[in-house]
């Protein structure tokens, strides 16, 4: 009786603890029984839950937790870009997966200060180098030529009138200055004779708009580099929310893709020249009915600067765009407040030049308006400039309008205003400006 006793005690002993050990089952167990693959490290069938009790090897150490931040979590746009609602709300945005960052907050203020700071300086710019190049070459055909009848200038502040050479003699002489510097370069004995001759020949906006294109060139084959990836995308692409501000001028610039580059620069080389040329064009025009007239050897700095202020005039558009309608929109619709079940357009960053090219393309409409183009697509094709401007406008105020997605057609609408603010305004001030410190450079040289 007591051995049999004993025994039951043992038994019992055994029983609890086989269940108080913990069951580790092997591999092929787990792999056949679908209940035996715990994380646990215990048998999961459902019948022995009920049994299980639970077995601590280790004791509890108490450990005080200090105070726990709260972390609003960021939500996923349509971009697939994490965005704070904060951040966004204030302009500001987490660029770590796109390749953007910025610790400036980004607002309108700085970036409008930035356009109209360099376009003053450029116009500045050009207003002197255009006035150095002419003085120095009106008194090079003055020493060697002695004086010149054909064109007169009436001074702003005098009547006096003094003789001075015309513009085509100044062109004539830069041209020559130019094949001097080809020269001086050593360009001569490195470059084909066909490609010198070729480039020669070219009008002087050709060669202007050719050198614009070679500097593209350079930053289109770093994009092409992939260490360069990451530099190009931070500093020659503008994103409204990154709170840069000298993105406006790089991105200017800027191709990452072959074909946007090859269409930007071809248009470029087309309406740019003649862009420049129609600077030239308004001069001789106006010369009988303008009578504050001085030379000018050179339209170019006049062009440059007007490249400049449309390219801005177009990144800034688009910049102010995306703050002042775009994140506002994106905010209400990820906070559930505008009904609508279509996601809004993103923000993403701009790149290109087709908002200077725009510039281009209405002042060349607005200085020759009898003028035709045609389609790439469409080479054969006639189509009057101004029918031409006006489709092009109406198509992107209607992609404006209906957030269109594959160009930036706020950039284009705003590239074209400065265009004709261009044409009918600073134009005009950057004459009467010439003239008014033409005394100082013709003293000078």
């Amino acid at each position: 009786m007591i051995s049999h006793l004993i025994r039951l005690t043992r038994f019992s002993l055994a029983i609890e603890s086989i269940e108080c050990q913990q069951v580790n089952p092997p591999r092929d167990l787990r792999a056949r029984v679908p209940w035996a693959r715990s994380g646990s490290g215990r048998l999961n069938h459902p019948q022995l839950n009920h049994k299980r009790r639970s077995f601590k090897s280790t004791t509890e150490v108490l450990v005080e937790l200090g105070r726990i931040k709260v972390q609003k979590v960021p939500f996923v746009g349509s971009s697939h870009r994490v965005l704070s609602r904060e951040k966004l709300a204030s302009g500001s945005e987490n660029h770590h997966q796109t390749g953007f960052e910025s610790k400036a907050e980004p607002t309108i203020w700085k970036p409008m200060v930035f356009c109209l700071s360099l376009t003053a300086i450029g116009f500045g710019l050009a207003v002197d180098l255009t006035n150095r190049d002419t003085a120095q070459k009106v008194n090079y055909l003055r020493e060697h030529q002695g004086s010149f009848p054909n064109w007169f200038s009436k001074s702003l502040f005098n009547q006096r009138m003094e003789p001075i050479p015309s513009d085509a003699q100044l062109q004539q002489l830069r041209k020559l200055e130019r094949l001097n510097s080809i020269k001086r370069l050593g360009l001569n004995h490195v470059l084909p004779h066909q490609i010198l001759t070729w480039y020669i020949n070219l009008g002087e906006g050709q060669q202007v708009c050719l050198v614009l294109g070679l500097v593209n060139l350079a930053v289109f084959s770093a994009w092409q580099m992939p260490r360069m990836i990451g530099y190009m995308s931070n500093h020659f692409t503008h994103h409204p929310l990154s709170g840069k501000s000298y993105t406006l001028l790089s991105s200017t610039f800027s191709h990452s893709t072959l074909l946007h580059f090859g269409f930007n620069m071809l248009a470029l080389y087309s309406i740019g020249s003649t862009a420049h040329d129609s600077l030239t064009h308004r001069l001789r025009a106006s010369r009988d009915v303008d009578p504050v007239r001085i030379p000018e050897s050179t339209p170019t700095y006049h062009f440059l600067a007007f490249y400049l202020f449309a390219g801005l005039a177009a990144g800034m558009g688009s910049h102010a765009l995306s703050l002042l309608i775009r994140a506002p929109r994106l905010i209400k619709w990820r906070q559930g407040v505008l009904k609508s079940s279509t996601p809004p357009i993103p923000i993403l960053p701009s790149l290109g030049a087709s908002g200077a090219i725009y510039g281009c393309l209405t002042m060349t409409a607005l200085a020759f308006p009898e003028a035709h183009v045609s389609l790439i697509f469409l080479p054969w094709i006639p189509i009057k400039i101004g029918n031409a401007v006006f489709f092009a406008v109406m198509l992107d105020f209607i992609g404006v309008i209906r957030s269109w997605r594959h160009f930036d057609h706020m950039a284009h609408l705003c590239g074209g205003l400065a265009g004709l603010i261009w044409y009918f305004s600073i134009d005009k001030w950057f004459d009467r400006i010439r003239l008014r410190y033409w005394k100082l450079y013709k003293n000078k040289e």
